[in-house]
């Protein structure tokens, strides 16, 4: 995922109007870097789970009058935790990230978070800040592109991407991402939905990243700053709550949502697919997550992953009839086009999502 954010970032910057100082100017860096993202990454080949996004994603901007931008939300397969934004109103998000969120009023606090980003104008001014001359760098790289003298340009490539790398890994810094969460609690608040959800969402966060990392905008289990945002968002969503409006977290409505999301890790380079998809698993006495990874996973040290994408510990107590997610194994279908062995044969195995061509 590092990989995929340093390419989208680089590229969107790739352009004869940056630094970007006006409306215009800033969109068309989005456009850019949104045309390479589709070019090279492709869209989640799933369009239930893709317009679902986007429905929330739009529901979200019924609150904010006036929007500067036109608002765009792409599903990019994925299992790294991760959701950014680019300048100009592009929105994306993973499916790793989405198999980890355990309801709609979370993910519209995700969503809320990268609008608050753009209305923000966050990227612009921490790319400004935290690369300064390299832009100029970018100005050059952009035109050797287009004269086709690619090949001159490793030093920038080197001195391009070391830069974004640290400025994705660390996030937009304390004061952005604390401002970027008020947002997106407030919009997820505005939506109908509940903001405590948001704050769950981190404390799950914080709870995997101390046992195997996230790396999601600058989140870090044992940093001041990630500690802060917790118990701020905590805050916030406590004083939220008070105003009185009826709210709602929609878990069932989310799980049922993105049954079918393909999960797992994969190799993009070798055109491989993740192997598990989300299934909807309802608890029987006596379940345990080991259980469940045993019989469902097919491998019972998944049980700390299942248990984390429900928002739970893996020594919690299961009650019968508790709805969750969990990973099953899953071989893409092969083309009806594709002969294997000389004949045309239908593979095996469900699931919404086929992955991007």
């Amino acid at each position: 995922m590092k990989r995929l954010l340093l390419s989208i970032i680089l590229i969107s910057l790739f352009s004869p109007y940056l630094p970007a100082q006006t409306t215009e100017e800033e969109i068309k860096v989005g456009e850019n870097g949104d045309k390479y993202i589709r070019e090279n990454f492709g869209e989640y080949d799933d369009k239930k789970i893709q317009d679902y996004v986007t429905r929330i994603g739009n529901k979200l901007l019924e609150s904010i009058d006036d929007a500067e931008f036109k608002y765009h939300f792409l599903v990019i397969e994925d299992p790294a935790l991760n959701a950014f934004a680019l300048p100009g109103g592009y929105i994306y998000i993973t499916t790793g990230m989405l198999a980890y969120l355990n309801s709609e009023a979370g993910l519209a606090g995700i969503l809320g978070h990268e609008i608050g980003h753009v209305i923000g104008h966050h990227s612009i001014k921490q790319m400004k800040k935290s690369m300064g001359d390299t832009l100029l760098v970018f100005a050059g790289l952009a035109g050797s592109i287009a004269t086709g003298q690619a090949a001159d340009t490793t030093l920038a490539w080197v001195v391009a991407t070391s830069q974004i790398s640290e400025m994705n890994r660390l996030g937009y810094g304390r004061d952005l991402e604390l401002q970027a969460d008020e947002f997106g609690m407030i919009y997820t608040y505005d939506a109908g939905y509940d903001p405590r959800e948001v704050s769950t969402f981190f404390q799950t966060l914080k709870f995997k990243e101390r046992v195997s990392g996230v790396g999601y905008h600058g989140f870090s289990a044992t940093h001041p700053d990630t500690v802060e945002r917790v118990i701020k968002s905590d805050e916030k969503a406590g004083i939220l709550i008070k105003r009185g409006k009826k709210v709602k977290s929609s878990r069932e409505e989310y799980i049922r949502a993105i049954e079918g999301l393909t999960y797992g890790r994969f190799d993009r380079r070798k055109k491989e697919k993740p192997s598990f998809k989300i299934a909807i698993y309802e608890a029987k006495e006596g379940d345990t997550f080991r259980t469940i990874a045993a019989e469902q996973s097919m491998d019972e040290s998944m049980a700390f992953e299942i248990a984390v994408m429900n928002a739970m510990r893996p020594d919690d107590p299961l009650e019968p009839g508790f709805l969750m997610k969990v990973p099953v194994p899953y071989k893409p279908p092969v083309s009806d086009h594709s002969p294997v062995d000389g004949k045309k044969h239908r593979g095996k195995g469900g699931g919404q999502g086929k992955g991007p061509g």
